[in-house]
C-alpha cells in the first residue's frame, strides 16, 4: 500500500487551529488593550493635571501681597506670578522659559504642560499664574505603558498560536488514531472495523460512518472475489475440454480452410485460458487466500524449463534468448514455492517476448551474490515510452494494440511480494529490464 505523501505543516488542521485560535486572541488582546491604554493614559493625563492644578493652587495660597512673600519653586518647576489692582498689574516673579512664551500655541504637550489660575485677594486685587512643568516624565510613562502592550500583542499571538497547535494536536490525536488503522486496512488483510470511542461526539459519529463505509467495502470486496473466483474456477473445465477437443480435432485430416480455422479457435481459447488463470491468480492475491509451501529450488533450472515452454512462442517473433549465470559454480539453490516462481517467471518472459522487438535476444543474468540471488530479464522494447510506476497497476495497459487485461505485472508485483521476493523495473528506453532479487 502507498504511503501517504507528506504535507507541509503550515496546511496540516493543527496549524489552522493554532492560526485561528491565535487570530482570535489576537483580536480580543487589540480590543482590549486598546481599551486598557486608552484608560491608563487618561489615568496619567488626569494625575499630571491634578498635580499641576495642586502646585499652582499651593503657590497661589502662599503668595501674600503685604508683606510681599513669594514661594521659591521647586527643580523642573516654572511659573509666572503677577498681581493686579486698579487696572495695574505688577509681576512678582518669573522663570517660564522665553521659547515659551513666543511659541505658547504651538508648544508640545508631549515637552510641557501648563496651568492658568487666579486668587482674588481681599484688597480687591487679585494674584494671576501660569504654572509650567515639564511633560517628558509623563510622555515616557504613557509610551513605556504602550510600548510594554504592543510588545505583548505578538509576543501573546505567538504563544497562542503555539498553544493551540500542540492543543489542537491533542484534540486530533483521535483522528490521528483512525488514520493510523484506516491506512493498515487493505483487502489481503482482514478488514477490521474501527474501535468506536466512548463519548458521543462528532469523532464517534465519524468512527460510526467509517464503520458502516468499511462493512460495505468488506462485504463488497467478500462477494467480488468470491465472484472472480467461482467464475474461474468454472471456467477452466469447459475451457479445457474446448481446448483439447480442438486440439484433436487438428490433428485429423482437414481442408487447409477447416484447419486454419480450428488453429485461430486453438490460439483464442488458449489466450481466454490464460486470462481466466490470471482473474483466479488476482482473486487468490486479492482475498489473501494465496497458499505458500517453501520447497528447495533451483533457479538456473526452472528459469532453462520456463525458456523451454515459451520458446515456440519467440520464434514467432523470430526472438532468441541469451543466458547468463555468474559465477558458473555459484550457489543458486533458493527456498521458495515453486508453482509461484513459475507464474512469475512465465509472467516475465512472455511479457518481454510479447512486448519485445523482433528479431532481438531476451538477456536473462542469473547472479549469485553473497547474500541474495539475482535474476534480471532484459528486452527491447518494441512499444511506445511506458509509465514504469503505473504498469504494474492492476488492468492498466499502455500498449492498447496488445492482448490481455494488463494483469501480468500487477500479479507479478503482488505475488513476489507474497512469497518474500523483491521486485523491480528499470526502464530506460528503449530498455526494459525486470529484476527479481531472492534472499538466503
Amino acid at each position: 500500500m502507498k504511503t501517504a505523501a507528506p504535507y507541509p505543516f503550515y496546511t496540516s488542521l493543527r496549524f489552522r487551529f493554532g492560526l485561528i485560535f491565535g487570530l482570535l486572541f489576537l483580536c480580543f488582546l487589540l480590543a482590549t488593550g486598546v481599551l486598557l491604554y486608552s484608560f491608563v493614559k487618561g489615568q496619567f493625563e488626569k494625575s499630571f493635571a491634578k498635580r499641576l492644578q495642586t502646585q499652582a493652587s499651593l503657590i497661589l495660597q502662599e503668595t501674600e501681597i503685604n508683606p510681599l512673600t513669594v514661594p521659591l519653586p521647586a527643580a523642573g518647576e516654572f511659573f509666572r506670578l503677577i498681581y493686579q489692582a486698579n487696572a495695574q498689574q505688577d509681576t512678582l516673579f518669573d522663570n517660564v522659559p522665553e521659547f515659551f512664551e513666543k511659541k505658547k500655541d504651538e508648544t508640545d504637550p508631549e515637552l510641557w504642560r501648563y496651568k492658568y489660575m487666579s486668587r482674588a485677594l481681599e484688597t480687591g486685587g487679585f494674584i494671576r499664574i501660569l504654572y509650567l512643568l515639564p511633560a517628558q516624565e509623563l510622555t515616557s510613562d504613557i509610551n513605556q505603558v504602550k510600548l510594554i502592550l504592543f510588545l505583548y500583542f505578538p509576543l501573546s499571538f505567538l504563544a497562542a498560536l503555539i498553544a493551540g497547535y500542540f492543543l489542537s494536536g491533542f484534540l486530533l490525536r483521535p483522528i490521528e488514531e483512525i488514520v493510523k488503522k484506516a491506512n493498515d486496512i487493505s483487502l489481503q488483510n482482514q478488514i477490521n472495523l474501527l474501535e468506536t470511542p466512548s463519548v458521543r461526539d462528532e469523532l464517534h459519529k465519524l468512527t460510526d460512518s467509517l464503520n458502516q463505509m468499511l462493512s460495505r467495502i468488506k462485504t463488497q470486496a467478500r462477494n467480488q472475489n468470491a465472484f472472480f473466483a467461482s467464475a474461474s474456477h468454472e471456467l477452466r473445465t469447459p475451457l479445457s475440454v474446448m481446448l483439447t477437443e480442438l486440439q484433436v480435432l487438428e490433428k485429423k485430416g482437414l481442408s487447409p480452410e477447416i484447419k486454419l480455422i480450428v488453429e485461430n479457435q486453438i490460439v483464442e481459447v488458449q489466450r481466454l485460458n490464460k486470462l481466466v488463470n490470471d482473474f483466479l491468480m488476482m482473486s487468490q492475491i486479492k482475498s489473501g487466500a494465496l497458499g505458500l509451501t517453501k520447497t528447495s529450488v533451483n533457479l538456473p533450472e526452472l528459469t532453462f524449463e520456463i525458456l523451454n515452454r515459451l520458446s515456440s512462442t519467440a520464434e514467432l517473433k523470430n526472438q532468441t534468448f541469451k543466458v547468463r549465470i555468474t559465477p558458473e559454480s555459484g550457489f543458486f539453490e533458493i527456498q521458495n514455492d515453486p508453482s509461484h516462481l513459475v507464474t512469475i517467471l512465465i509472467n516475465l518472459v512472455g511479457n518481454a517476448i510479447k512486448h519485445g522487438q523482433r528479431h532481438s535476444a531476451i538477456d536473462i543474468w542469473i547472479l549469485d551474490n553473497s547474500d541474495n540471488v539475482a535474476l534480471e530479464i532484459r528486452n527491447l522494447s518494441g512499444s511506445k515510452i511506458i509509465n514504469p510506476e503505473l504498469i504494474t497497476d492492476d488492468f492498466t495497459k499502455q500498449d492498447l494494440q496488445g492482448d490481455g487485461f494488463g494483469l501480468g505485472l500487477w500479479i507479478v508485483s503482488h505475488l513476489a511480494e507474497s512469497i518474500g521476493v523483491k521486485f523491480q523495473i528499470v526502464y530506460e528506453y528503449p530498455e526494459f529490464t525486470a529484476i527479481l532479487n531472492f534472499k538466503r
